[in-house]
């Protein structure tokens, strides 16, 4: 029997009309522009070479580390004898205990931050259950590594949720589920319960836990806007959105679920103004009428939803990137993001110095110059060397096209 998925029309004109208001810089919403919190905070995801941010690596180059106009770094949390990998272990059919984490994360739990104070456990999307299966391990997993989090003293989880091609593509419906059969809105409904799950087990032990996915659930929605997704891409990724949905119904009273806006092609203000309103309202609302977002929920989602953006540095689908366009392209990103920017490089490294083969200054010096609320350079290094930047991998091309995010997992 074939999968009956409901008859859901593309909704052209509303494409088109939001594509404008990205395109406009969306002064008919000025009202709505994300508010700027008291302060913004700027994370660095990156593992480029052999240079990775795992606990042993953060705490062995501890000062220099701290030496970056950063605000925190996303944790690459595994023993140097690569015994435990919680990254690519929690979200899989293995069981990975509270000790084990605890045990990768012990030689960061005591330093002593003060400029790199939000930091993050990269988690990458990996082999998890079909969402109709037992998902006991998963949801254990993730309550030891909140655990584990709270008690270490990070901000929370940096997911990454793309469907990377060596991993089972958990999120494609109906090409990659258990069941295909059964409807689309089925399996909508136990994937935003799965997420849900998750949520709540992580903040029984984690109450004030930040979940920061990459991808947020625009990437399921077929009446998102092109800068924001291609309709072609949604089987692929039909319940990543629902996913993601369930973490916000699960997240309690305290806990923070940020949209982290994984987009490489934004570079004017009102490209990232327009993407900010989009996810932040339209997205939400009964015009949009997404099949996996509960009407409940449509009610609070543009007050407590939280969206952040991601920076590349390299040039993107035609768009060029250097020093210069980093900076601005930084502050827009901070500019429009309720707290959370994050830059990612695969064409250098900033977590060494120049001198050792890092990024060279003048990319140092770019990030340097974004200023922004949250940034305290009183004590600025005058060595000027070093770096730490954004996570930024986009799922979608700008220009039209889906590719294959660039592979950024360490063997």
């Amino acid at each position: 029997m074939a999968p009956s998925a409901r008859p859901r029309p593309f909704a052209r004109g509303l494409l088109f009309a939001v594509a404008a208001l990205f395109l406009s810089g969306g002064n008919e919403r000025a009202d709505a522009r994300p508010q700027e919190s008291a302060s913004k905070s700027l994370i660095y995801a990156g593992w480029y070479g052999n240079t990775i941010p795992t606990p042993s690596y953060i705490a062995e180059n501890f000062g220099f580390l701290e030496t970056l106009p950063f605000n925190g770094l996303v944790v690459y949390v595994r023993t140097p004898s690569l015994t435990i990998n919680a990254s690519q272990g929690v979200m899989s059919k293995v069981a990975i205990s509270y000790a084990e984490i605890s045990t990768a994360l012990n030689p960061i739990k005591n330093l002593p931050f003060s400029r790199l104070r939000d930091n993050f456990a990269y988690v990458v999307g990996n082999s998890p259950p079909d969402f109709f299966d037992d998902w006991t391990i998963p949801i254990g997993n993730f309550a030891n590594l909140a655990r584990a989090l709270k008690h270490a003293g990070l901000k929370g989880i940096f997911l990454d949720n793309e469907q990377y091609s060596f991993f089972t593509h958990w999120a494609e419906y109906p090409g990659a589920v258990a069941y295909p059969a059964t409807p689309l809105d089925e399996y909508e409904a136990q994937a935003r319960l799965r997420g849900k799950q998750v949520m709540e087990a992580m903040v029984a032990e984690f109450p004030g836990i930040v979940m920061l996915s990459l991808h947020g659930p625009y990437v399921s929605e077929p009446d998102a806007p092109w800068q924001l997704c291609f309709p072609e891409a949604i089987p692929q990724n039909a319940l990543m959105g629902p996913f993601f949905s369930g973490f916000y119904q699960g997240r309690g009273a305290s806990a923070t679920i940020v949209d982290g806006g994984e987009f490489y092609g934004l570079r004017t203000a009102s490209d990232f103004t327009g993407n900010a309103l989009w996810r932040k309202n339209d997205f939400a609302s009964d015009t949009v009428d997404c099949s996996f977002l509960p009407a409940a929920d449509r009610v609070t989602w543009s007050s407590t939803i939280k969206v952040g953006f991601g920076v590349y540095d390299l040039p993107f689908g035609g768009i060029d990137m250097n020093p210069h366009i980093m900076t601005s392209t930084l502050r827009y990103a901070l500019d429009n993001a309720d707290r959370y920017a994050w830059f990612y490089t695969e064409g250098m490294t900033f977590l060494k110095p120049e001198s050792q083969g890092g990024a060279p200054e003048v990319w140092v010096n770019a990030v340097r110059a974004v200023n922004f609320p949250g940034r305290d350079d009183s004590e600025e290094s005058s060595s000027g060397c070093g770096l730490l930047g954004i996570e930024v991998i986009p799922l979608f091309l700008v220009l039209g096209r889906r590719r294959s995010k660039p592979r950024r997992l360490s063997p």
